[in-house]
Formats: C-alpha cells, sequence, structure tokens
C-alpha cells in the first residue's frame, strides 16, 4: 500500500524554494561580480556613478545563478534520490514543475537585468543560461566536460563585474581582474571534481558519466589534487598584476584550505574516499571564500 505524504506547509514550501537555489552558491555569484568590479577599478566601481551599473551586474548574476540551481535539481531528481533526498525536489517539498517555473522567472530576470548593461553582457549572460543549462541537461553526465562549464561560469562572474566599471583592458586593474577571474575558475573546477567523487554511487545509480566513475576513484582524486596545486601557483602573480605583497598575507587562510582540501583528497582510502571528498569539497568552498576576501583586501589597501 503507498504511502500518502501530507501536503507541506505554505511556510515548508517557501523554505524548499529558498533552499533550492542554494544561497550561499547565489551568495558567490554575487560576490564574485562585486569583486570584479572591484580588482577592475578599485573603490571607485562602487562610487555613485558607477553603483547601478555594478548594481545590476550582481543582482543579475545572482539570478541566473539561482535559476541555474533550481533546475539542477530537477535533472538531478533520481541521483538526488540517492545522495541528497532530503533536498527539496525528492523530498516533494517543491514540485518539478514549481522548480522549472523558478528556474524560467529568475533566468529571464537575470537576462533581462544584463540587456540595461551592454551588448557583451547580454551576450554574456544568455550564454551562462544556455551552457548552466546544458550542464544539468548533458554536460553534467559527460566527464570533466561539465566541471569545465561551471568553473568557467563562475570565472565569467568576475569578469561580467569587471566590464560594469571599465571597457575591457582600460581600467588599471584589469590584469587583476583577470587572476581573480582564473582563481575562481581553479577552485571551483576543483571543487567539481571532488563533488562528483562524493557523490559517485548516486551518479552511478543515475546514469552520469562524471571523471571518477569513467577513470576510477583514484585517478579522479590526482586530477582534483593537480587542480588545487595549479591554482596555487596563480598567487605568486599578485605582485606583478598589482596587488602587491599584501596579498600573501591575507591569502594565507586561502593556501591553507587549499591545501588541507588536497590533503583530504589524497590521505582517504577507498573506503573513506567518498567521504573525505565531501570534507575537501567544504574545504574548497570555505578557500574560494577566503581567496576572495584576500583579493579585495589587497585591491583596497593597494
Amino acid at each position: 500500500m503507498e504511502v500518502v505524504r501530507p501536503a507541506p506547509s505554505l511556510t515548508k514550501r517557501i523554505g524548499g524554494l529558498v533552499r533550492l537555489v542554494r544561497p550561499l552558491n547565489v551568495v558567490m555569484f554575487f560576490a564574485g561580480v562585486a569583486l570584479g568590479g572591484l580588482l577592475a577599478s578599485g573603490i571607485e566601481a562602487f562610487a555613485t556613478p558607477n553603483v547601478p551599473s555594478v548594481g545590476l551586474a550582481m543582482l543579475s548574476a545572482a539570478l541566473i545563478g539561482a535559476g541555474a540551481n533550481a533546475v539542477n535539481d530537477v535533472f538531478d531528481l533520481e541521483i538526488d534520490r540517492v545522495n541528497r533526498p532530503d533536498r527539496p525536489v525528492p523530498s516533494g517539498v517543491v514540485p518539478v514543475g514549481a522548480a522549472r517555473a523558478l528556474w524560467a522567472m529568475c533566468s529571464a530576470l537575470g537576462v533581462g537585468l544584463s540587456a540595461f548593461l551592454s551588448w557583451t553582457h547580454l551576450g554574456i549572460a544568455v550564454a551562462s543560461v544556455l551552457l548552466l543549462w546544458g550542464y544539468s541537461r548533458w554536460l553534467k553526465r559527460t566527464p570533466f566536460v561539465g566541471n569545465l562549464a561551471i568553473a568557467l561560469v563562475l570565472g565569467l562572474a568576475i569578469f561580467y563585474g569587471g566590464l560594469a566599471v571599465a571597457p575591457f583592458g582600460e581600467a588599471v586593474g584589469w590584469k587583476a581582474a583577470l587572476l581573480g577571474s582564473a582563481f575562481a575558475f581553479g577552485s571551483t573546477l576543483a571543487r567539481e571534481i571532488t563533488k562528483d567523487i562524493e557523490d559517485a554511487a548516486g551518479d552511478a545509480v543515475g546514469g552520469a558519466r562524471t571523471l571518477p566513475l569513467v577513470v576510477g576513484g583514484g585517478v579522479a582524486t590526482w586530477a582534483a589534487a593537480a587542480v588545487i596545486g595549479g591554482t596555487l601557483t596563480l598567487f605568486p602573480l599578485a605582485i606583478p598584476v598589482g596587488l602587491g605583497a599584501d596579498f600573501f598575507a591575507l591569502s594565507l587562510p586561502a593556501a591553507g584550505l587549499l591545501l588541507a582540501a588536497a590533503w583530504y583528497l589524497l590521505s582517504a582510502p577507498e573506503a573513506l574516499r567518498a567521504r573525505q571528498a565531501g570534507t575537501a569539497s567544504t574545504l574548497l568552498k570555505a578557500a574560494m571564500v577566503a581567496g576572495i576576501l584576500a583579493l579585495a583586501g589587497a585591491r583596497l589597501i593597494g
């Protein structure tokens, strides 16, 4: 006999919609765009003439990111029933149709706001929506390509913010903005591979062909560690791009978190690989936050 669940309350549904968009991830888009503006033009990015443009860019990117998170849970329904059954869609708190509607609304608003900025912003916004939808629909199940797609979009968020305050290459801090984009790309790519290691069991049930399922968990672990190493090599570039030696002191927490994530990945026995990958994924998200703060602090001091 099938068990009929009671309909979730309105409060629970609203809470489910909030969880569906993954607020912390949305904040990362928001902060990434703000960082791009700051790195490109310094504190002048938030002076009165630039506030409308930067604000629109931040809101546009955050909405596109929120929509992408919502539709990702739609396409991951079968996988999440194994990996994350408490998520809003598999738990029944948010219907699939509501999640699709939320994606459409957020994406349309994000693209619409970009049209008030420039044709370049509009192009990036449309490309990001299509790429993120394609990631959830197809690319996530393609080894490594899906990981690259998400990392590229996160890196573009910083570029998007820089364009809101100055044409590409014309601002004093554009080299620093490109370094920030590279850091966001590297740390996100490492985290995406690490998440695939953590979720391998559910991904296998859902028919995904992620990197650990194709080449094995051990090879994927070394791939994630190699990307972490490559991200760490970006730090010395802070001086030639104008961030100054202050960045090295400010970036110590980010560097430590990246190294800790690599240690958790490489030290894990096979039986604990998924669990330790989960810890490494959390450390990598913290490293991205710490890196953003270090980049912003160095730009303000400089």
